[in-house]
C-alpha cells in the first residue's frame, strides 16, 4: 500500500468497526429484553397489589407470602442478569469506541491527503 493511498486501510477500519458493532448489537438486545421483563414484573406487582386489597382470601391463604417471595426472587435474578449484560455492554462499547476512533483517524488522514493532493495539483496548474 502506498503512503498516499489509504483506501485499503479505510476498508479494514470500516470492517473492524462493523464487526465490533455486530458484537455489541446482541448485548443491546439482551439488555432491552431484561429491562422489558423487569417492566412487566413491575406491572404485575402493581396489578397484584390492586387485586390483593380487594380479596380477603389472598392474605388468609398465604398466597401473598408466596407471591412476594416469587417476585423478590425473580426481581433479584433479573437484576443480576441485567448487571451481567451491562458489564458485557461496557466492554463491547469500549471496543466499539476504539474501532470508531481508528476509523475516524484514518478517514481524517485520507481527507487531509486528498486536500494536499488537490492543493499540489492546483499549484502545478498555476
Amino acid at each position: 500500500m502506498k503512503r498516499n493511498d489509504l483506501s485499503g486501510l479505510i476498508q479494514i477500519t470500516e470492517a473492524v468497526f462493523q464487526r465490533e458493532y455486530q458484537t455489541l448489537r446482541p448485548v443491546l438486545d439482551a439488555e432491552a429484553r431484561v429491562q422489558k421483563q423487569l417492566a412487566r414484573l413491575d406491572d404485575q406487582v402493581q396489578q397484584t397489589r390492586k387485586t390483593a386489597t380487594r380479596s380477603d382470601g389472598y392474605q388468609a391463604t398465604g398466597a401473598d407470602v408466596v407471591w412476594n417471595s416469587w417476585e423478590a426472587t425473580t426481581r433479584r435474578d433479573l437484576n443480576i442478569e441485567l448487571a451481567r449484560i451491562r458489564s458485557q455492554k461496557l466492554s463491547a462499547m469500549e471496543a466499539l469506541r476504539e474501532a470508531f476512533g481508528r476509523k475516524r483517524a484514518i478517514a481524517d488522514l485520507s481527507d487531509s491527503l486528498a486536500l494536499e493532493r488537490r492543493r499540489s495539483a492546483f499549484k502545478e496548474q498555476t
